[in-house]
């Protein structure tokens, strides 16, 4: 038995081990982790498991440093395998935790020389624990380091004893050696794993801001899909950017910074044939069973892959589909590129043996992409003359790009299916003028008897070509010409379907064409062919809007975007269409702010592309956006961009009068409310060619008689719009109509009018979930709307969402507008002409001008000339352009 007067001392232990580690600079706390830390019921065992670089010590850092109190830290190294060493650590941390008692053991208990297996004093810390009035957590942080069988030994048995002053709280990069399974049975066991761990979102977007690296929004959505949550994936692109100033190497596999963190990291641990296999199968972004052996030669690859786990390598399960192996995008893409860099003609030899067992097991697209980065051309025009029409269904339009491309460099013969694959996809991106530059190619290499698919190919690409850059009766004409019954023998009868509804639609037969639509849709998903279910649902998005069924054409647009999930956006006007419905489904619904975000989008998904039809969405992008920042408070800022949108975007022809009806009803509306009398008279003079009879051109009448204090006046042009039913080509607009009613019943005295058309608005506006007019409504509107509250009978939750979001959207009171004059003034100021000089341009009296100035004053509250050209050009008054001061 030993003599515990002449125990062996303690050894020493670095006072950095057994210290809760500082929170890093850019930490992002995480309250979800802490809450599943913080509500252990009854267990006395955490354990926090996942492979390098996912913030388990960063969590457990923050979690312990908010009770430091209750804490016992010690970060394990290799020295633990020294089980005296780890005792001693485990008592030095102990030692210094505030809520032990001074007379407590464990601030004087010496470690045997083999602590592990003493039971004698194995016994005196589990009873000392016992022995405290309140549980110690005890954090052992990256256990992983400890291999030693001694060292765990004494642990396992302090866990089997389960002393009730004890939690001990466990983060390792593998399951440690302890009883985890048996915790688990018993509800004993707090576990946070790769999953959780991984940052949401939100907490990726958070971690980069906080950073302060330069990572441009859109980039910064790639990287955090990209990163699949990885945080040390983010802290590695945050730190190539901050060096680069972009992502440019970091997304190409060329910082060094990023490999060496990989390969000491994933790499390292793992045994020269695991990283051998790794590397063979980077080369492609999903690895089914099968592919692996053919990769890398070894039958036995599947059964390592599913040894090594994560974050080596994730198991990928989708419904429908045998499990499959996906190396992490940041490892993929790293591996990949140092091999393409050490060993090219391998690369090329692995994809070329990839590309085989595709087209082998029917995958023509995985075929496809990897012929062509095989470089055998021979081999990508027999894949595209074979699978062109079905890849282009199936949405795969990136990689018949690339494979056209290699077709392009090494010149090809001219074949006309390959060239009207390609005016297909120039068509979608918006390239007209490229598309006609392919058709011509096509038909310059038409054969004399040409099979069904190639002819109905050909129409549906005049079709679609008619319809993005001609004028609507020349569209509908050439769409009219596609034989859907020879289609219907081949695979393209689903797209000549879709064409036909489109005629439908211009006739205005919403019905049939709905119904050809949901056919369609339905046999597209059942072929997997994308590109026909995201045509479908963007078209049955837009007829619900001209229904006025906002709810559901955001939906139907969620359903694309779902679909297209994680993928990297490509320039499309099909992307740009569904970015649409969402805009305005948010501007309707009262989002400003979501607006505006996917109103950017469209412009970036439509780049520069000249179709009509690119210019029509971008008029309707633009217009948007520009309300959406005039409801945010830009008020200025936001006019002007819809006034720069129609002068540049809304002449020519073929503009959509629906389109039109949006642009004036928005730009009038914010026109009249900022006192732009003349912009508001420009817009109506715009639109009156295009509107015709709608009932949009009524509305903006009665807006401005309201304006000019005429509420009689305007009050009766709402009664004759009401009566003789003029057709509204935007069906929101009638709600925007009975408040301007409710307006001019208030500014008469009419407070029952005023009643019955607020009610009338809230029961038309809450089935679609319309809240733009009443949250962005006029401050008498929007205070006779609250003080209603409580006596709207079936409309009071509507009501009472609107004030809710008016609330807390919480804009800044609007300025009093500058009358036009004042405007015409303003305009002069930075020219620094004096104020008989511009008396003399506006051909007015210099007192007129002085009054004038001094109305732009006091409705800007500045006191100078300069101050006042330096709050409009804040404002969005003046161009930069136009001023001289300096």
């Amino acid at each position: 038995m030993p003599d515990h007067h002449e125990r062996p001392p303690r050894r020493r232990v670095p006072k950095t081990r057994v210290t809760i580690p500082a929170p890093p600079g850019d930490l992002i706390s995480r309250p979800r982790l802490r809450a599943v830390l913080d509500e252990p019921g009854d267990a006395a065992l955490v354990f926090v498991g996942a492979p390098a670089g996912f913030g388990k010590t960063v969590l457990l850092a923050d979690w312990a440093g908010r009770r430091r109190d209750a804490v016992a830290w010690v970060s394990a190294d290799a020295d633990d395998n020294d089980e005296r060493v780890f005792w001693s650590a485990v008592l030095e941390s102990l030692g210094g935790c505030v809520r032990i008692p001074d007379g407590n053991p464990l601030r004087r208990l010496a470690v045997p020389d083999s602590p592990g297996t003493d039971l004698a004093f194995l016994a005196q810390v589990a009873d000392a624990f016992d022995a405290l009035p309140e549980p110690v957590l005890l954090v052992l942080d990256g256990v992983q380091e400890i291999t030693a069988p001694g060292t765990w030994l004494g642990l396992q048995a302090l866990v089997r004893h389960q002393p009730r002053g004890l939690r001990l709280v466990v983060s390792s990069r593998r399951e440690p050696a302890l009883p985890l399974v048996r915790a688990r049975l018993a509800d004993g066991l707090v576990e946070v794993g790769t999953s959780q761990l991984r940052f949401s979102d939100e907490e990726a977007r958070a971690f980069l801001d906080a950073t302060g690296a330069p990572i441009p929004n859109e980039q910064a959505g790639l990287l955090v899909a990209r990163a699949g949550g990885w945080p040390a994936g983010l802290r590695l692109a945050a730190a190539s950017a901050a060096r680069h100033g972009s992502l440019r190497d970091f997304f190409a596999g060329r910082e060094r910074a990023v490999l060496d963190y990989l390969t000491d990291e994933v790499l390292a641990p793992l045994s020269r044939g695991q990283q051998d296999l790794l590397r063979a199968i980077s080369i492609c972004d999903d690895v089914p069973a099968g592919l692996a052996a053919a990769l890398s030669g070894l039958p036995e690859a599947e059964a390592v892959l599913r040894e090594l786990g994560e974050p080596a390598v994730q198991v990928v399960r989708t419904t429908g589909t045998p499990p499959r192996h996906r190396l992490p995008p940041l490892l993929r893409t790293y591996l990949r590129a140092e091999l393409q860099r050490r060993a090219p003609d391998l690369t090329r030899a692995r994809h070329a043996a990839a590309a085989r067992w595709f087209a082998e097991h029917d995958r023509p697209a995985a075929a496809l992409l990897h012929s062509v980065r095989s470089g055998q051309a021979a081999r990508v025009g027999e894949l595209v003359r074979r699978h062109a029409v079905t890849l282009f269904l199936a949405g795969e339009h990136s990689v018949l790009r690339l494979a056209l491309a290699v077709l392009d460099d090494h010149r090809a013969p001219a074949d006309p299916l390959t060239a009207l694959v390609s005016t297909a996809l120039c068509l979608e991106e918006g390239e007209t003028s490229a598309a006609g530059l392919r058709l011509a190619r096509a038909e310059a290499a038409w054969p004399e008897q040409p099979a069904a698919e190639l002819t109905v190919l050909r129409q549906l690409a005049h079709a679609r070509l008619s319809q993005l850059d001609h004028h609507p009766v020349q569209a509908l004409r050439a769409a009219a010409q596609v034989d859907a019954d020879l289609a219907a023998g081949t695979e393209l009868g689903g797209l000549a379907a879709l064409h036909h509804a489109g005629v439908l639609i211009a006739r205005h037969d919403r019905g049939p064409a709905r119904e050809t639509l949901v056919r369609v849709l339905g046999t597209a998903e059942a072929h997997d062919q994308d590109f026909m279910v995201t045509q479908c649902l963007t078209t049955l998005g837009g007829l619900a809007c001209r229904d006025g069924d906002y709810r559901v054409m955001e939906t139907l647009a969620r359903r694309v975007v779902a679909r297209h999930d994680g993928r990297d956006a490509h320039r499309s006007l099909e992307g740009a269409q569904v970015c649409a419905l969402l805009a305005y489904g948010s501007l309707l619904r009262g989002e400003a702010g979501e607006c505006v975000e996917q109103a950017k989008r469209i412009g970036r998904l439509l780049g520069d592309a000249p179709a009509r039809a690119a210019r029509n969405l971008r008029l309707f992008a633009e217009t948007l956006r520009g309300a959406a920042e005039f409801e945010l408070g830009a008020w200025h800022a936001g006019l002007r961009r819809m006034r720069r949108a129609r002068t540049h975007l809304g002449t020519g022809r073929g503009c959509p009068p629906e389109h039109a009806a949006l642009c004036a009803v928005l730009e009038h509306r914010a026109a009249l409310r900022l006192g732009a009398a003349g912009q508001a008279r420009e817009t109506v003079h715009w639109a009156q060619p295009v509107l015709a009879q709608a009932g949009e051109l009524r509305l903006m009448r009665a807006r401005t008689q309201l304006r000019l204090g005429r509420q009689g006046a305007a009050s009766s042009v709402l009664r004759a719009l009401a009566a003789d039913e003029a057709p509204m080509l935007l069906p929101w607009a009638a709600i925007e109509a009975s408040l301007v009613g409710v307006q001019a019943a208030l500014a008469a005295g009419a407070p029952e009018r005023a009643v019955r058309l607020l009610d009338h608005a809230l029961r038309a506006a809450e089935p679609a979930d319309v809240r733009f007019p009443f949250v962005f409504a006029p401050a008498e509107v929007a205070g006779f709307l609250t003080s209603r509250l409580g006596s709207l009978g079936t409309g009071e939750r509507f009501a009472g969402q609107v004030v809710a979001l008016r609330r807390r959207l919480r804009t800044p009171p609007m300025p009093a507008p500058l009358t036009d004059r004042e405007r015409s003034v303003l305009r002069l100021l930075p020219t620094q002409r004096s104020i008989d000089e511009i008396a003399q341009d506006l051909t007015v009296s210099p007192n007129t001008v002085k009054t004038h100035v001094r109305g732009i004053y006091a409705k800007l509250a500045v006191r100078s000339r300069r101050d006042a050209v330096e709050i409009a050009l804040r404002r969005g008054l003046l161009d930069a352009e136009v001023t001289d001061f300096r």
